[in-house]
């Protein structure tokens, strides 16, 4: 690995870090010293944000994911094999624009790799939300620490890009974790039910949908021709309780527009 894909993974594990204390953390000092050293070491046992579950909307169940190498050790997990409707459609937008093809992945090796990878996803995403694809893969960098902390356990991987949880409503497929939340100021861990996908194009279009159908997000969406508008827009409607979070994003952004260039 050169220098610089080193820096962008140094990068990224610390403000995951903080971004996990400021939000949802509960380690101890020496938990959080261990916890970073391992993260710099590839482990696989740091967490990032993730989103309210009051915030989530119903959607159509999904198909039962196939299995993957392990990823994430003492992780429980419960399947429910509830039909095969595809996600809805936001407003009946996504159907207007053609869709990528969907395919069975290998995980994320190299910053390059999630963002060309991502590309076709987050465009598709992006034309139906009005934005620039490049926060989109910002974001959902910032969630995964590059694709390399996606929700999963030794059955499947969760291809939740954005870290919405599952709330009672969900009826699609999800995983359970260990995450960390604050609670007036102190820091809680707790056992938290997460979405589950059968690929990133299912992950973006129910962030697209989440998006939507939410109207606390309608003033970011009235933004989102402006990349650096919209996503303050998402933090300050309550998107993510981290106070740094919507800098941290348009960091990450600067890199990925970079790496679209390449």
């Amino acid at each position: 690995m050169d220098d610089r894909t080193s820096r962008f993974y140094e990068q990224i594990a610390d403000e995951q870090l903080s971004s996990a204390l400021s939000h949802e953390g509960s380690l101890g000092l020496a938990d959080l010293i261990v916890q970073q050293l391992q993260s710099s070491q590839g482990s696989e046992t740091m967490d990032v944000e993730v989103r309210s579950a009051s915030d989530h909307i119903q959607l159509s169940p999904m198909l039962r994911l196939p299995s993957v190498n392990p990823q994430e050790e003492n992780v429980a997990v419960m399947f429910y094999e509830l039909g095969d409707t595809p996600i809805p459609r936001a407003h009946g937008l996504v159907e207007q624009n053609p869709r990528p093809v969907k395919t069975n992945m290998k995980p994320f090796e190299f910053p390059h790799e999630f963002t060309a990878r991502l590309t076709p996803y987050a465009k598709y995403a992006a034309r139906t939300l009005g934005t620039d694809p490049a926060i989109l893969i910002a974001q959902a960098a910032l969630e995964t620490g590059w694709g390399k902390k996606i929700i999963a356990n030794e059955r499947c991987n969760s291809h939740n890009l954005f870290n919405l949880k599952a709330d009672p409503k969900w009826a699609g497929q999800k995983i359970m974790k260990q995450t960390f939340e604050f609670h007036d100021q102190i820091p809680v861990q707790k056992i938290a039910w997460f979405r589950a996908y059968t690929s990133y194009q299912d992950s973006f279009d129910d962030y697209v949908y989440f998006l939507s159908t939410n109207p606390r997000y309608a003033n970011a969406l009235q933004q989102s021709e402006e990349p650096e508008q919209f996503i303050r827009g998402l933090h300050d409607a309550g998107y993510a309780t981290d106070p740094h979070y919507s800098d941290k994003v348009m960091r990450v952004f600067y890199q990925v527009q970079d790496l679209m260039k390449q």
